[in-house]
């Protein structure tokens, strides 16, 4: 049984031309088997591109979350620094000096930036100790200070020239 080259395909163009008995059906046969296969082709890279977004994706979202508790770790003391950064100055300075009954020995206290430029006088060395210690506890620092000493009787009050701001 020898493959006789022309015989077929002269029956590979009778079926084509639609000569054959049959031949227009497996045509239309044959051709919706390849688009069904080209569809099928299509939407399986279609998910499989999906589903490699998708872990991606995935993957990157949880090196983030990693990345962001090795952050958080580094430094606990983050938590304070934030809060302090959200410090009113001049509130805090307000009631402070409100508690400590500074009244009109608050010669001035001014806006600069974020910072509160402050003058007071008649200070005894304890009340300065006292407003600066208050001051930390509620988060504000002296940045900058001039500090006078005047004699009174067998004391000293000081006159405090300061710039407070928040503690970093």
């Amino acid at each position: 049984m020898a493959l006789n080259f022309d015989a077929a395909l002269n029956n590979a163009r009778s079926v084509l031309r639609g000569e054959a008995s049959g031949s227009v059906k497996f045509l239309a046969a044959g051709l919706l088997m390849l688009v069904v296969w080209v569809g099928v082709s299509v939407v399986h890279d279609w998910t499989a591109q999906g589903v490699n977004t998708l872990a991606s994706q995935e993957g990157r979202y949880r090196t983030l979350l990693i990345l962001a508790d090795e952050y958080k770790a580094l430094d606990p003391q983050k938590k304070n620094s934030n809060a302090n950064r959200n410090v009113d100055v001049a509130s805090v300075f307000a009631q402070v000096s409100e508690r400590m009954e500074l009244g009109s020995r608050v010669n001035r206290i001014t806006p600069d930036g974020r910072n509160q430029s402050v003058e007071i006088n008649r200070l005894y060395a304890e009340e300065f100790t006292d407003l600066q210690k208050q001051l930390a506890s509620r988060g504000v620092r002296f940045i900058a200070a001039e500090i006078r000493a005047l004699p009174a009787g067998s004391e000293r009050l000081f006159t405090v020239s300061a710039i407070i701001g928040p503690i970093n």
